[in-house]
C-alpha cells in the first residue's frame, strides 16, 4: 500500500516497521509540530493522490512495547481514521497527537486556520468565526465534547481512538512530561481577601466560615510578585492560558493590571479574569483595558437591588454604573476583549433571568451570558449535588491532573477547582511555589502518585477525589451555538 508519512524526526522510530507492514512511502514530511504548514501540505498531497497519510509523533520507549506497529497494522486492516494519544479518559480532547492514520474526510481548511492561530497570526475571535463559517458552508457536523481544545477534527471530520491500555497507563504516568509537558489551564489567585461576604461563597460566607477547619483565611496572604511573574513566563513558554480567579476578589489586589500587562508582553496567549465588579471604577477600568486583558467575567447575579442584597449584600446601583461605564468604554474604544456576565439561580434570581438577558444583551460589548445553578458545599467542603447534564453511573479517570492547576496566594498548587474550593476545609497541595518550581511540581512524586492512584481508582489519600463528581463534567454544544455545561448555561449574545 502506498502512503505518505508525517513524522517528527526528533523521535526515535524504526523505519523497518513500515516495510514489514507492506507500506511504500511515496513522500515523507519532517514535522516538528502537528499544527504546521508541513502537516497541511501532507494532508493536501494525501487528498490529491487518494492515499492514506500516517502521522508518527511518538517515540517507542518506556511503555511503548510495539504500539506503533500495532497501531499501523490495525489502521491498515480497518482503513479508518484512527489516532493514538495517551489519555486518562476518552473525553479529554488534545491538540497534539502521538499517532494518526488518515484515510478520508480531509478538512485541510480547518487545519490551516488552526495552524495560523497557533502561530498567533489570527485572533481567537477571528479564528472562531472562520471555523463557524466553514462549518455552515460545508455542513461539518463535528461537535466539541468539552469547551477546551480542538482535536483532530481540524484534520478530518471523523476519528476513532486506538485504545492500548497497557501502553496508555505507562505513557501518562512514567512519560507524563512528554505528552503533557505543562498544564493547559492555570488558575491563579494572588490574595485571600474579598470586599463582599456573599451568602453562597465557600470562602467568605459566614455560614461557611464557621465550619472551616484550616487556617488558610485566618491571616492575609499575598503571593509574591516574583512568583506571579515567573508563572506568566512559564505560561508564555508552554502556551498555557491563565485565569485570574481564586479565593478572593481579584481587584482587591491593585497589582493585577500590572501582572496582566507583564503576561501579555511576555507572550501569554490568553489571560482571563473574574470579578464581582464593585471595584471596577474608572481608574481600574482604564488600567484593565490598557493591560490587554483578553477576557473578563463579571458576576452580577441579579437584575434587581432586592435580589442582589439577598445574595451578595453589596451596592447594586454602584455595580450597575461600573459595568455600564466599562462596557461603554469598550464600545467607544473598540477594545478587543471578551465579556461575559453571570447570574446565579438563587435568592429570587430565578425569576429575573429574562430581565437580566434583556438589559445586558443591549450592549454590543457583551459576548456571553452565564446562567448558573447554585453550587453548595457541606460541612466538609464537598459539593452537594444538583441537576447536571452528566452521567455518573460509570466512573472514568479524571483528567484534571493532566491539564490544569490552581495556584493559591500561599504558593500552594492544587490540581482542580474542587480541591481549591475546599481550601477552607482541606489544604492538600501537590507542592508549593515558594519551595519548588512549576516544572518540578508538575512532575514531582506527589503529582505522579496522584495520577496513578486516580487511574487505579485508589482514593485512600485523596478524600476529595473519592466523593467528587467533577471528573464527569462535560459540556454539550447546541445547534444555535449555546453551550450547556455542568451547572452553567452559556448563552451567546454578540
Amino acid at each position: 500500500m502506498q502512503c505518505i508519512v508525517c513524522r517528527d524526526k526528533s523521535k526515535t522510530f524504526e523505519s523497518g516497521i513500515l516495510k514489514n507492514l507492506g507500506l511504500e512511502v511515496v513522500k515523507e514530511y519532517e514535522v516538528s509540530n502537528f499544527f504546521s504548514l508541513e502537516t497541511y501540505e501532507a494532508v493536501m498531497d494525501s487528498k490529491m493522490l487518494q492515499i492514506p497519510l500516517f502521522g508518527i509523533f511518538y517515540e517507542e520507549g518506556v511503555g511503548g512495547g510495539g504500539v506503533i506497529e500495532r497501531f499501523l497494522a490495525y489502521a491498515i486492516e480497518k482503513k479508518e481514521n484512527l489516532y493514538y494519544y495517551p489519555k486518562p479518559n476518552v473525553y479529554l480532547q488534545v491538540d497534539s497527537v502521538a499517532l494518526f492514520a488518515l484515510f478520508g474526510g480531509h478538512t485541510p481548511e480547518r487545519l490551516l486556520i488552526e495552524t495560523f492561530y497557533k502561530e498567533q497570526l489570527l485572533s481567537t475571535q477571528y479564528r472562531n468565526n472562520l471555523h463557524k463559517r466553514l462549518a455552515q458552508k460545508f455542513h461539518f457536523s463535528s461537535k466539541r465534547i468539552t469547551l477546551e481544545g480542538r482535536p483532530l477534527s481540524n484534520l478530518s471530520k471523523d476519528w476513532k481512538l486506538f485504545e492500548d491500555n497497557v501502553a496508555n497507563t505507562l505513557d501518562i504516568t512514567t512519560r507524563a512530561k512528554e505528552f503533557y509537558p505543562a498544564p493547559v489551564h492555570i488558575n491563579l489567585g494572588t490574595i485571600n481577601k474579598c470586599n463582599l461576604k456573599c451568602s453562597f461563597c465557600f470562602f467568605f460566607a459566614p455560614e461557611y466560615v464557621k465550619t472551616h477547619t484550616t487556617d488558610f483565611f485566618k491571616e492575609y496572604r499575598i503571593l509574591d510578585s516574583k512568583i506571579v511573574y515567573a508563572i506568566m513566563d512559564y505560561s508564555a513558554k508552554h502556551d498555557s492560558i491563565i485565569d485570574l480567579v481564586g479565593p478572593c476578589e481579584m481587584l482587591v489586589d491593585k497589582r493585577i493590571p500590572d501582572f496582566i500587562k507583564y503576561g501579555k508582553d511576555a507572550g501569554v496567549r490568553w489571560i482571563s479574569m473574574t470579578t464581582n465588579g464593585l471595584l471596577l471604577d474608572e481608574e481600574m477600568a482604564d488600567r484593565l483595558l490598557e493591560s490587554r486583558l483578553d477576557s473578563l467575567s463579571i458576576s452580577i447575579d441579579a437584575a434587581t437591588p432586592e435580589t442582589y442584597a439577598k445574595s451578595r449584600g453589596g451596592n447594586f446601583e454602584k455595580l450597575v454604573r461600573n459595568v455600564e461605564s466599562f462596557l461603554t468604554k469598550i464600545e467607544k474604544r473598540k477594545v478587543d476583549i471578551y465579556i461575559t456576565l453571570s447570574i446565579i439561580l438563587q435568592g429570587g434570581a430565578e425569576e429575573e433571568v429574562e430581565m437580566f438577558k434583556e438589559k445586558w444583551s443591549a450592549y454590543k460589548a457583551v459576548n456571553e451570558i452565564y446562567v448558573r445553578n447554585l453550587v453548595e458545599k457541606n460541612n466538609e467542603g464537598m459539593e452537594v449535588s444538583h441537576d447536571r447534564n452528566f452521567d455518573t453511573s460509570c466512573r472514568y479517570t479524571c483528567q484534571k491532573p493532566w491539564d490544569e492547576i490552581h495556584i493559591n496566594p500561599d504558593g500552594g498548587v492544587m490540581p482542580c477547582c474542587t480541591m481549591a474550593g475546599a481550601i477552607g476545609w482541606e489544604n492538600k497541595v501537590m507542592g508549593n511555589l515558594y519551595e519548588e518550581s512549576m516544572d518540578a511540581i508538575w512532575t514531582n512524586c506527589i503529582t505522579q502518585k496522584m495520577r496513578l492512584d486516580l487511574i487505579k481508582g485508589d482514593f485512600r489519600e485523596w478524600k476529595i477525589c473519592k466523593d467528587c463528581e467533577e471528573w464527569s463534567y462535560r459540556s454539550v454544544e447546541q445547534e444555535n451555538g449555546d453551550v450547556l455545561s455542568p451547572c452553567i448555561e452559556f448563552v451567546k449574545v454578540n
